[in-house]
């Protein structure tokens, strides 16, 4: 697989961080600010930020692997 540029590693790392915001400011608003909170909604919390910060990184090595498998076609 190809290495990616430094720009889409930045674009990749800043989506990561806007998923992560995005999963906490939507956990505080369900929960009412997190008052409503029970312990396994805390397990369910760090599970989804841990899922939301790695989608991202997930996409762009599929995309990569896509890209990367055109080329090979277009070798033979």
């Amino acid at each position: 697989m190809t290495k990616r540029s430094k720009g889409v590693r930045r674009i990749v790392l800043l989506f990561s961080m806007l998923f992560v915001i995005g999963w906490i400011s939507w956990f505080a608003i369900a929960s009412d600010g997190f008052s409503q909170v029970k312990p396994v909604a805390w397990v369910v919390f760090a599970v989804g930020l841990f899922i939301a910060y790695f989608i991202p990184q997930l996409i762009c090595k599929a995309a990569y692997w896509v890209i990367d498998g055109f080329k090979k076609d277009k070798e033979k």
